[in-house]
């Protein structure tokens, strides 16, 4: 294990490098900017919090990390991990508006104790993934399977999407992290719709759509694929001030006042007290984290020749995520898409992540104001575009033709995460992982 891979490949930077390195941070900055905002509110944290967790780890990530184009940041899984963790933490004394309030979550109505113990999260995640690198606990990982994880993001993704329904069905939903309850909540209230955010969604994620598939088959088109996000929301912030009334008679909600400013220090608002309420929280985040990032790594270094220390990718992450839990971050991690756009245009070494950073650094400091107009519908269709890949249908026909026991997996997560939320059906999936490992093992 190499404690800093940074003194071994900035020594080795030559132009060419540095020059794909610069476009691809810069292509993967622009497209965190909008992923960033949409996760945060994933995890029931205001829009801000997202940017800083998309600036402070791809940094610290750069100087630990061996992969040369894994994009670290927020991600939709383990924000939602986050969101469904921390849901009803705080007590009565803590958040006294949340004992009146039907519809509201805790996390809309005291943000001021909800956001540190997203905080608190990161920091534990972070001690973990550090201990866990030191004492070679990777192994863990493959308890959790390849159907199992297939069916938790399957039904995680569901679930994510329906949350982003409220932004253009135009009206408050309820959170909750079991299916039914969401679908009871949104059909119980549709005579309330609003129309206008409803269609101009529609319109949004279909251009997205298009957009995405656009940049698939036409190699000309390449950039548009990563660029469309932030297009689509530029194009959203134009057409609230070009047209006032949209907002003000026809009920298109915005992001709002953005704090500009560097990411404030947090140490101070971690309290180590709390560490019990938030550990379960913490561990499946840690769980799923490493296991998604090492993927997406190991797999991209073997397509340019390369090798990744899975210990050492588990130090980089722990650093990443227990340095960003100082500077108000939430947990992180590897994410898939923007890992694949780093990629696809042309990172050869770690700085592109530092140059992600770089222009996150530039963003808070000068640029937040700009998105004070972003309609949230266009942000509800960033996500809802980014999570229709990760429902995995073909390959829960693939086991069922291929091997039962590991199609059954993949049910018992997906239903599980789907009907008795995402912690207790991951739970509940790696039980099942565990008792089939030891009955093959004791029954060859």
């Amino acid at each position: 294990m190499q404690v800093f891979p940074v003194l071994t490949w900035m020594p080795r930077l030559t132009r060419r490098i540095v020059q794909a390195d610069v476009i691809a941070g810069l292509t993967v900055g622009v497209m965190v900017i909008p992923q960033g905002m949409s996760y945060a509110a994933i995890a029931g944290l205001p829009f801000q919090y997202g940017l800083y967790s998309a600036c402070v780890p791809p940094i610290v990530y750069a100087l630990f990390g061996q992969s040369r184009q894994l994009a670290v940041g927020p991600v939709a899984m383990v924000s939602l991990l986050v969101q469904a963790g921390l849901a009803g933490q705080l007590t009565t004394e803590e958040c006294p508006a949340y004992k009146e309030s039907e519809a509201a979550s805790q996390a809309d109505l005291c943000p001021d104790q909800y956001v540190p113990l997203a905080f608190l999260v990161a920091l534990i995640v972070g001690v973990m993934q550090i201990v866990g690198a030191l004492l070679r606990m990777g192994f863990l990982v493959s308890f959790l399977g390849h159907p199992v994880t297939s069916g938790f993001t399957s039904g995680a993704a569901i679930i994510i999407g329906l949350s982003q329904l409220k932004y253009m069905l135009g009206y408050d939903i309820p959170k909750s992290q079991y299916v039914h309850m969401t679908l009871y909540n949104i059909f119980k209230q549709i005579h309330e719709v609003k129309y206008m955010p409803l269609i101009l969604g529609l319109v949004w994620l279909s251009l997205l759509m298009l957009n995405k598939q656009m940049a698939k088959r036409y190699k000309r088109l390449r950039l548009m694929g990563p660029l469309g996000p932030l297009i689509s929301c530029v194009v959203g912030i134009a057409l609230l001030h070009a047209v006032p009334k949209l907002h003000e008679e026809f009920s298109v909600k915005y992001v709002g006042e953005i704090p500009s400013g560097l990411m404030p220090f947090s140490l101070t608002k971690l309290k180590l007290g709390d560490v019990g309420r938030v550990f379960s929280t913490a561990l499946s985040s840690c769980l799923i984290g490493y296991m998604e990032s090492i993927a997406i790594g190991k797999s991209l270094a073997a397509k340019h020749g390369y090798e990744v220390d899975a210990g050492q990718e588990m130090l980089a992450l722990g650093v990443s995520n227990l340095v960003g839990s100082f500077f108000s971050c939430y947990p992180v991690t590897g994410s898939f898409s923007r890992s694949a756009v780093n990629n696809s245009t042309g990172a050869l070494s770690q700085l592109s992540g530092l140059i992600t950073g770089l222009l996150m650094l530039i963003v808070l400091g000068l640029l937040t104001s700009v998105f004070k107009m972003l309609p949230l519908f266009a942000l509800a269709a960033i996500v809802l575009n980014s999570v229709f890949a990760l429902i995995a249908y073909d390959e829960a026909i693939k086991l069922f033709r291929v091997k039962k026991v590991d199609f059954l997996l993949w049910t018992v997560a997906f239903i599980g995460t789907l009907f008795l939320g995402v912690l207790l059906g991951l739970s509940m999936a790696v039980g099942l992982s565990l008792v089939i490992v030891i009955y093959q093992t004791a029954r060859p």
